[in-house]
């Protein structure tokens, strides 16, 4: 999952580079790009990594896209450990969720009025000095 949230953050990180954001060595980044791919996520290698399509997160109804993921996610993890710790990492998800989901919308609030004031400042310093 780290390999796929860094590919999603950042399209077009060469093998090096991707490896080193989702610590891992290139050979653990291959062989898990390798069962990304099987687990149907588009990812091609075109000047970097990319998805080759979005995971449906922009559509009309960004709720549901994501709690598709969700779900496709849960799937996932079905098919390849034991439903107990499925449980458990469901469980744990739905604890933790709402409240990383929460920061992470505060972060972008917090980046989006910080770039605002600061285009504010050199508007208005623009147009101080043209006053003078």
């Amino acid at each position: 999952m780290r390999i796929l949230a860094a590919v999603i953050r950042e399209p077009g990180l060469r093998p090096s580079a991707l490896a080193g954001r989702a610590g891992v060595s290139e050979s653990t980044l291959f062989r898990d790009m390798a069962v990304l791919r099987r687990q149907g996520y588009p990812i091609s290698f075109n000047d970097g990594y990319q998805l080759q399509e979005s995971l449906g997160l922009d559509g009309p109804n960004p709720a549901t896209s994501l709690g598709a993921v969700y779900e496709h996610q849960l799937d996932l993890l079905r098919q390849q450990l034991p439903a107990t710790l499925v449980e458990q990492v469901q469980q744990e998800l739905e604890a933790e969720a709402p409240a990383a989901l929460a920061a992470i919308v505060a972060t972008v609030i917090e980046r989006q009025l910080e770039l605002r004031r600061v285009n504010l400042r050199r508007t208005n310093q623009r147009g101080a000095g043209r006053d003078r």
